[in-house]
């Protein structure tokens, strides 16, 4: 599943650059037409024709622990994608982290009557920019389409990026972020996912058998968390959770299984 092509010379990747870059254009065409608010107040309206419970379901996908958790099922078999996943997840983190505090853009719960728009889930005071959910879900979606063998990437790029993007527009429908943190937050993430396949190919551990052993058991406890514990302050999306978790453990023991099932007929026919 993993790419082998390489970067050759110093030739512009647009894989590598393209999105953040139209993250970026979009940003300053928000700044420059005012047009922060008005998106924002247009965006937030959509739950009125969906209903809450969508939004919800589709935002917890950008949740940190929630997005370990899908990665369960891959650890077995694509150890090294889920090893540059990780990584990437520590770039973004501390994308995120590095930026609210300086930056200091307030909540639109902090800056609009509360009247004026529609909130799903928890209100959220603390700073906004970047979205953290955006930038984990283009993170993560980053690193499965710039680590896909080039025919499947051109396949699959569109609808992860469809899904990516429908994460950072559920955090303004839910009341949580403006547009600029969206585009930030897509901009950095992706960049996360850059670097990080770029470190992954440098730092292999992940691909080691040591390695994959501590990824499995490391992802173990967070859908664990997830199934038992996690609260990501959308209760209308409990369910989901649980169901995600559930499938990711039922489809990890299963390729745990099918693995120490091949091993024991290849020992089998050794005898």
């Amino acid at each position: 599943m993993i790419a082998s092509e390489r970067p050759r010379g110093h030739r512009w990747n647009s894989w590598h650059w393209d999105l953040p870059l139209a993250a970026l254009a979009g940003m300053v065409a928000i700044i420059l037409l005012r047009a922060n608010q008005p998106l924002f107040l247009g965006i937030n309206r959509l739950s009125m024709w969906t209903g809450d419970l969508f939004w919800a379901d589709v935002t917890i996908l950008g949740d940190t622990l929630i997005a370990l958790t899908l990665c369960l099922p891959l650890v077995r078999r694509w150890p090294e994608l889920v090893w540059t996943g990780l990584l990437a997840g520590l770039l973004a983190a501390l994308f995120v982290h590095g930026l609210k505090h300086p930056i200091h853009l307030d909540r639109p719960a902090l800056v609009l009557p509360h009247e004026q728009f529609h909130v799903i889930g928890r209100t959220r005071y603390d700073l906004a920019f970047p979205s953290g959910h955006t930038t984990t879900a283009f993170a993560f979606v980053g690193v499965i389409i710039l680590n896909l063998p080039i025919d499947w990437r051109h396949r699959l790029a569109v609808p992860l990026l469809a899904l990516a993007g429908l994460v950072g527009l559920s955090r303004i429908v839910v009341g949580a972020h403006w547009p600029l943190d969206v585009l930030g937050g897509a901009a950095g993430g992706w960049l996360a996912a850059v670097f990080g396949t770029l470190w992954a190919r440098r730092w292999r551990w992940g691909g080691t058998p040591v390695g994959r052993s501590w990824l499995t058991l490391a992802l173990v406890g967070c859908a664990l968390t997830t199934l038992l514990y996690y609260k990501t302050g959308y209760p209308q999306a409990d369910a989901w959770r649980r169901i995600l978790a559930l499938l990711c453990l039922g489809v990890a023991a299963y390729e745990f299984w099918m693995e120490r099932s091949s091993r024991s007929r290849a020992e089998a026919d050794r005898r």
